[in-house]
């Protein structure tokens, strides 16, 4: 039992939102990254030696192009994910797609983690930077941790679990590679509604929010200035 509605969780919190609930957040997804490949018998998520972070970018432009949409904000987000793309050698188990809204919680505690289809191998950074990317705070954009609570009060669930030493300047390749991920399925979504493929005016509001996503995506590589 529980909710899972992210304007729901975060529309009910208190100026500091849930300590409790955020770092049990943070040890949940530690718990997840403690499963590295040598220690699961997971071949269905395919070979971890495959798995780098220009191939996850490529994977985007490959979207983009395939989906013939001019889109210069996101185009610019990949070429500065390829110039300060971070050395990556932690590799473990992700959720790929932690965030809130993919959870239920009931009464401030954590009752169940959801939604795991896009689970693979990866950077552990990398569903740290999803589920703290501006994109899935919902109603409390200023509580950087999902809209739940502060960025230390995940953090430091986080580490009581694992040894994984993660600071806050790390993060933003991370978010910028979230939110443009992000960007490229509303763009994915927008097209089945216009294409006639999939009607749906839920898709179609899906891809009104690519304006919003490119706003991140330009104060995050510093491509706007105030």
């Amino acid at each position: 039992s529980g909710i899972t509605a992210g304007h729901r969780l975060t529309g009910q919190l208190g100026a500091e939102g849930d300590p409790q609930l955020v770092a049990e957040l943070g040890a949940n997804l530690a718990r997840i990254h403690r499963i590295a490949p040598a220690q699961a018998r997971l071949e269905f998520l395919g070979d971890p030696r495959q798995v780098s972070v220009q191939a996850t970018i490529d994977a985007q432009r490959g979207v983009l192009d395939r989906l013939e949409v001019n889109e210069p904000v996101l185009e610019w987000a990949l070429r500065w994910c390829e110039s300060h793309s971070p050395d990556s050698t932690d590799l473990c188990l992700l959720h790929g797609d932690f965030r809130t809204g993919n959870y239920l919680a009931e009464a401030g505690r954590l009752q169940a983690v959801l939604d795991w289809e896009f689970t693979g191998w990866g950077d552990p950074r990398q569903d740290i930077g999803w589920f703290t990317a501006r994109c899935w705070r919902f109603a409390r954009p200023d509580l950087e941790g999902g809209g739940i609570g502060n960025l230390e009060h995940f953090l430091r669930g986080y580490r009581e679990v694992s040894p994984l030493v993660i600071e806050r300047d790390e993060l933003v390749f991370w978010q910028v590679m979230a939110t443009l991920r992000w960007a490229v399925i509303a763009q994915q979504q927008a097209q089945r509604h216009l294409s006639g493929e999939e009607p749906s005016l839920e898709l179609a509001l899906t891809g009104r929010l690519n304006p919003e996503l490119e706003q991140d995506l330009l104060r995050l590589t510093g491509g706007l200035r105030r």
